[in-house]
């Protein structure tokens, strides 16, 4: 049975009819034309060095729909950012290399990358509708992007920030963070507090952390932007404050979403530390007062609720016949557990 199921605060816009996609794609390059699109890739050094980007720029040459596509780049080996140039000239769209070092107003990495590429589109005037596009997709697919704008380039719609999600499956359940970590946090926050708006928003969303959105001009404006792992999750507090929920919608992306795989008990102990930390500060600034209690208590309740999103991945897998360690996800959820452990949470 097809999903077209609705719940929480957004609506989500499931992929039905995969006849219509190219449809979508024709319609949109026609609303692009009253409604220019720009799309913002925000990239490390080490992704401009992968495979996927090619892949990526050959799929891109045929998205006619956008006016503008800016390369917002940190961290390039000075023979990298030199060749740039040239990769970028198969594109047929207006392309712009911006180059950002650390600066004293916010560290290097993805989040000043996208608040550098907005402030440059915004000065500039000429797209209505920004987009952003994580680089180190291997899955990477035009009609899915197009899909993504088309949710808020479409003016009977009338979205304002539109976010992609997709299932993290390929060969074995991938999203480790969001199954294991930030789902289970945001349950044990309403464990502990109650529900509470901000939390019920972004419980309404099924990828919270995807990197891929749309939003308008105007919109994106108004947003501060986080450094570094907590960028997605800043993001949607902010536009929870800005805007209302009837104008947020999420587009489903696909299956067989693929993308670069972080080290279990380095890169993702860390992000989980940075998405806890801009999570707290975020309930913090909506008036949750946070004590030695309420720490103690947030970690317990993780726990179990982590224990719960454990068992419930590995029964999908089960019923999906995929592989499943157990024992390595647990380990993985004992990581997260430390995390909250620390004082700093």
């Amino acid at each position: 049975m097809s999903d077209f199921a609705q719940a929480g605060l957004i609506c989500t816009l499931q992929r039905l009819n995969d006849a219509h996609i190219a449809r979508v794609e024709t319609e949109l390059v026609e609303l692009a034309g009253e409604r220019p699109i720009a799309l913002v890739l925000p990239c490390h050094g080490r992704d401009l060095e992968q495979p996927v980007f090619g892949r990526m720029l050959e799929e891109l040459r045929d998205a006619r729909f956008l006016r503008e596509i800016v390369f917002s780049v940190n961290d390039v080996a000075p023979a990298t950012l030199q060749a740039l140039p040239e990769r970028l000239a198969v594109l047929p769209q207006k392309t712009t290399l911006l180059h950002n070092e650390p600066g004293a107003d916010q560290p290097a990495g993805k989040g000043r990358n996208v608040r550098v590429a907005f402030e440059y589109l915004a000065r500039a005037g000429e797209c209505a509708i920004f987009a952003t596009q994580d680089c180190d997709v291997a899955s990477f697919r035009r009609v899915d992007l197009a899909r993504l704008c088309y949710a808020v380039a479409h003016p009977q719609l009338g979205y304002r920030f539109a976010k992609m999600y997709y299932s993290r499956v390929t060969d074995r359940l991938y999203g480790r963070v969001s199954r294991l970590f930030l789902a289970p946090l945001l349950h044990a926050v309403v464990r502990v507090a109650g529900h509470l708006p901000l939390v019920d928003f972004l419980l309404s969303f099924r990828y919270p952390l995807a990197g891929e959105v749309a939003l308008t001009r105007e919109l994106a404006m108004q947003l501060p932007m986080s450094s570094g792992w907590g960028l997605e999750i800043g993001q949607l507090c902010e536009i929870f404050r800005r805007i209302d929920p009837r104008e947020v919608c999420q587009v489903d992306g696909g299956a067989g979403y693929d993308h670069k795989h972080q080290p279990a008990t380095t890169a993702l102990a860390g992000m989980a530390g940075e998405i806890a930390h801009e999570l707290f500060a975020q309930l913090a600034a909506e008036g949750l007062a946070k004590d030695v209690a309420f720490h103690a208590a947030i970690a317990a309740a993780y726990r179990r609720e982590a224990a719960h999103a454990l068992r419930r991945s590995a029964s999908l897998a089960l019923i999906n016949g995929l592989p499943f360690d157990e024992a390595a996800e647990h380990a993985m959820l004992e990581t997260f557990a430390r995390q909250l452990d620390a004082p700093s949470f």
